[in-house]
C-alpha cells in the first residue's frame, strides 16, 4: 500500500487545530484488505468496486436493483455478493437506507468492519443509535467525490484519485473499523482526512450542500427568459450551473439530512442578497461600486483560501504569473533559474494558453515575503513576471 498520511487532525467540538501539524499515519498498522463488499452499485458504489478491483482485491457487489449489479459486474467493479464473510464493506446506498443497511450486515455477522459512503453524517448517527447498530464496528465516512451523471454506467475507477475521502469516527468507533477505512481510502487513490461528523456536516453545507442548491436555483431562473435570448449564455453561467444537472431525489435526501447547517447558510446568503437588492435599488452610485467591491473582494479573499491540492491546508502563497512563449524547454527553464536563485516553489496554477496564441502564462506560488522579489529577479533576467493580486 502507497505511503500517506492523514492530512488533518481528528477535530473535537470546540477545538482549534487550525494550526496544528497533520500527525503522520505509519502504513503499516493499516490492515490488507483482502475481500470488500459493496452495497450499494451506483455510481460511488460501482467506481469503488472498480478501484479495488483494479489493485486485486476481491470485491462482492450487493444491490436492491439487479440490473445495476450485473452492469456493474460487467465493467469489471466485481461479483454478487452471495453473503461471504469479508474483511470489510463499504455501504454506499441513499442515504435514508444506510443505517438499516449497517444493522443488516452486523446482525449477519458478514464484515469485520464497516464504513459507508453517505454525504451527511450526524443524522446518520442519530438513527444507527435508534436502530441498535454496533457503533465500534463501523467507522462513518464520506468519499468527497462524483459526478452529475448517476448509477453504475457513469463509474470510473479513477474517480477517488487525490480526492478527500472523510474518516468521521466518534469516540466508540473501534481502531480497526478507523484502520480499515483508511486502508480502503488509500486503495481507492483517495486522501483520508480525519474529522467530526458535525463538522463534516458544517462544512459540506458550506462546500457542496448550499452550492448545490445555488446552481439549481439560478439555471431555473432560465425557465423565465425567452427562447430567443438563450443563445447568449456564456461560459461563465454553464460553469456556475453544472451542478444544477445532478439527480433530484438523491440531492433531495442529502439536503433533508443537513437541514439545520443549510437552513443556516442559506438564510446567511439571503441577507447578503438582500443586502446588495437594496442597495441597488436605492443606493447611490458611490455606495453601489461599494457593495459590488465589497462582495467580489470577499469573494476573491475566499477563492485565494482554497488549497490547490486535496486535502492539503490553505496558506497565503505568493502568487507570481510568468509569460511564457510557445516554444520547447521554456517551463524548464524557469524552473531552473528559480532553483538557482534557491526559491522554493510551493505549487504551480494551470497552464493558461491559447492554442493560436505565441504565448502562455503560468502561475506559481512562493512564500508571500519573496514573491516581489522574484517578480524583480525574473523582470530583469528578461522573463515579463507579474504579482498576482
Amino acid at each position: 500500500m502507497t505511503s500517506n498520511r492523514f492530512a488533518a487532525p481528528y477535530v473535537r467540538p470546540g477545538v482549534d487545530t487550525a494550526a496544528a501539524d497533520p500527525p503522520a499515519w505509519d502504513d503499516r498498522n493499516l490492515p490488507e484488505l483482502r475481500r470488500v463488499a459493496v452495497v450499494g452499485s451506483g455510481l460511488i458504489g460501482t467506481s469503488i468496486g472498480l478501484a479495488l478491483s483494479a489493485r486485486g482485491i476481491e470485491v462482492f457487489l450487493r444491490d436492491t436493483d439487479e440490473a445495476q449489479v450485473k452492469l456493474a459486474e460487467a465493467m469489471g467493479a466485481g461479483r454478487p455478493w452471495q453473503g461471504e464473510r469479508v474483511d470489510h464493506a463499504v455501504i454506499a446506498t441513499p442515504l435514508p437506507t444506510v443505517a438499516a443497511q449497517l444493522r443488516e450486515l452486523q446482525r449477519g455477522g458478514l464484515a469485520a468492519t464497516v464504513s459507508d459512503a453517505g454525504s451527511v453524517k450526524a443524522r446518520l448517527l442519530v438513527e444507527a443509535v435508534q436502530l441498535g447498530c454496533d457503533l465500534g464496528s463501523w467507522c462513518p465516512a464520506h468519499p468527497i467525490a462524483g459526478r452529475e451523471r448517476h448509477g453504475a454506467v457513469s463509474a470510473r475507477a479513477d474517480l477517488f484519485a487525490e480526492r478527500v475521502w472523510a474518516i468521521c469516527p466518534v469516540p466508540h468507533t473501534g481502531a480497526d473499523a478507523v484502520a480499515a477505512t483508511a486502508a480502503l481510502a488509500l486503495t481507492c487513490g483517495a486522501i483520508p482526512v480525519r474529522t467530526t461528523p458535525e463538522r463534516h456536516d458544517a462544512t459540506m453545507a458550506v462546500l457542496s450542500h448550499v452550492p448545490q442548491l445555488v446552481a439549481s436555483v439560478l439555471a431555473g431562473s432560465l425557465l423565465g427568459l425567452d427562447s430567443h435570448d438563450l443563445p447568449f449564455v456564456g461560459q461563465g453561467f454553464r460553469d456556475t450551473t453544472r451542478l444544477a444537472d445532478s439527480d433530484a431525489a438523491l440531492w433531495a435526501s442529502i439536503i433533508d439530512g443537513n437541514r439545520g447547517p443549510i437552513a443556516e447558510r442559506v438564510r446567511l446568503l439571503g441577507r447578503e442578497f438582500t443586502h446588495l437588492a437594496d442597495v441597488l435599488a436605492e443606493g447611490t452610485r458611490e455606495e453601489v461600486v461599494a457593495a459590488v467591491s465589497g462582495a467580489m473582494g470577499r469573494g476573491h479573499r475566499g477563492r485565494a483560501l482554497l488549497p490547490r491540492k486535496a486535502g492539503a491546508k490553505a496558506l497565503p502563497w505568493g502568487w507570481v504569473g510568468v509569460v511564457l512563449d510557445d516554444r520547447p524547454g521554456q517551463l524548464a527553464a524557469l524552473f531552473a533559474v528559480i532553483g538557482e536563485w534557491e526559491v522554493n516553489i510551493e505549487d504551480v496554477g494551470p497552464f493558461e494558453h491559447s492554442l493560436d496564441a505565441p504565448a502562455g502564462i503560468v502561475e506559481i506560488a512562493v512564500d508571500p515575503a519573496g514573491a516581489d522579489g522574484l517578480v524583480e529577479r525574473l523582470t530583469e533576467a528578461g522573463w515579463t513576471a507579474y504579482r498576482r493580486s
